[in-house]
């Protein structure tokens, strides 16, 4: 009998990026390591925060302890600085056989994650993920990034709509870096509503929800999510048109240092606010929702590299942020090949 691979197992087993030497931080690789470990925990979170739980008593003092250590974390947390060298753009070259003749664009939309918050130099996540999409699809990457500390959906859609606008419909001859594509054909630009070419952009990859169940308590729940989220691609859409692929990534919350039960509990309303991205790109063909890593395939990256969180536990360090960037890519890139592949087909 020949055993059939997931779709979460095969996205998993991509090899890890090669990003950095493996380092020899022993200890904090254990750590790190023990500290994906809390499955048991998770299924106990689980139960107790169950509507049907019959264990109300119980749920009731977990709720009372993630509470105490939700104010606490609030209260003692000091931010991250953000990048001392910034950049919004950038291309990353394939350096081996091109695959793909013309340049490819993609755009990276989020909040403290696309700031990269934490690093000496940014955006970490929208280059590397640039970097993993390029070495998978064989093609060149342009990318552009627009990220907000602190972004929500509804934040984020306020205060990026007007630069992707301006990006589509104000440089119609030029790269996002300002050199000429000497690759670009027809058919990496489409026609605006008056006839003029607006620049093409292949793929939007919009990194949210963290900042959304930070605001659960004030009423910010999963449907409002979906709602404010919606109503941001249907305006991009109308920037982007309909073949610009929307990527929806999960977010990956196992590597983060909150203690428990709080990390448990940030974990699993994190998948509850997943499931309605997953549900928006269910619904929509030009839209993908990549679901996150494996707790196996952070072990993996964790004997590799060692910790990849920094000091504040929320946000990941610089290797963090170019691992999961380029394994992301890579993802991102695969999927980009099969539409290619169907668009290609119904053309013929």
């Amino acid at each position: 009998m020949v055993e059939v691979q997931t779709e979460m197992e095969v996205e998993t087993s991509l090899p890890l990026p090669q990003t950095d030497q493996p380092t020899n931080r022993a200890e904090e690789t254990r750590l790190a390591i023990e500290h994906l470990d809390v499955s048991f925990m998770r299924r106990f979170t689980k139960l107790m925060f169950n509507p049907t739980n019959p264990f109300i008593a119980g749920a009731s003092v977990l709720g009372s302890i993630v509470a105490a250590q939700t104010a606490y974390m609030q209260g003692t947390y000091e931010p991250l600085p953000h990048p001392k060298k910034d950049r919004s753009f950038g291309i990353e070259y394939y350096d081996g056989e091109p695959g793909h003749s013309s340049m490819k664009r993609i755009i990276v939309l989020g909040d403290s994650l696309v700031v990269g918050v934490g690093c000496n130099a940014a955006p970490v996540i929208s280059q590397s993920l640039a970097r993993g999409f390029a070495q998978r699809f064989k093609s060149d990457v342009a990318w552009r990034s627009f990220g907000i500390d602190g972004g929500d959906a509804r934040t984020i859609h306020q205060s990026t709509i007007d630069s992707v606008r301006s990006l589509v419909r104000g440089n119609r001859t030029s790269t996002s870096s300002g050199h000429a594509n000497s690759n670009e054909t027809d058919a990496s630009r489409r026609t605006s509503g008056e006839g003029q070419a607006d620049m093409r952009i292949d793929a939007c990859v919009i990194i949210c929800g963290l900042n959304d169940f930070k605001k659960l308590w004030k009423g910010r729940t999963a449907i409002i999510f979906r709602r404010d989220l919606e109503n941001f691609i249907m305006e991009l859409r109308e920037c982007l048109g309909p073949d610009c692929l929307i990527i929806l990534p999960a977010l990956p919350m196992e590597p983060t240092r909150f203690p428990e039960p709080l990390r448990s509990f940030v974990i699993l309303i994190s998948e509850v606010f997943d499931e309605q991205k997953k549900a928006l790109c269910l619904e929509n063909p030009s839209m993908l929702f990549v679901p996150k890593p494996s707790v196996r395939w952070w072990r993996r990256v964790h004997e590799r590299f060692g910790g990849v969180m920094s000091g504040d536990g929320v946000h990941p360090n610089e290797t963090g942020y170019q691992v999961f960037g380029e394994w992301l890519g890579s993802v991102v890139a695969r999927r980009f090949k099969e539409v290619v592949a169907r668009s290609s087909a119904l053309q013929n």
